[in-house]
């Protein structure tokens, strides 16, 4: 029997692929986090200007999409933990 899981966003239903290397993928998790910067600066400029403000749904909507590019920066981090391998006090392989 399968149990239906709440998914609140699209990214909880991604993952990274098999065939990726293993280790922590460093350009795709900054690139992420660029991606999140940008829009939140976007956000920003929007409330130190005089210009008509944006309706509470495109606001929303940006909260959102930064929510949902840390949900993939989490996924990243998780892949690069879940498959590295710990090294000892000399930095060998455990």
């Amino acid at each position: 029997m399968s149990t239906l899981r709440s998914l609140a966003l699209p990214e909880d239903l991604l993952c990274v692929s098999n065939d990726v290397e293993a280790g922590i993928p460093i350009d795709a998790i900054t690139c992420a986090i660029e991606r999140a910067d940008s829009v939140l600066m976007l956000l920003e400029d929007h409330f130190e200007g005089d210009q008509s403000r944006l309706s509470n749904h495109i606001i929303a909507s940006v909260i959102w999409d930064v929510r949902g590019t840390l949900g993939l920066i989490k996924t990243l981090t998780l892949h690069g933990d879940a498959s590295s391998v710990p090294l000892d006090q000399k930095g060998g392989a455990l």
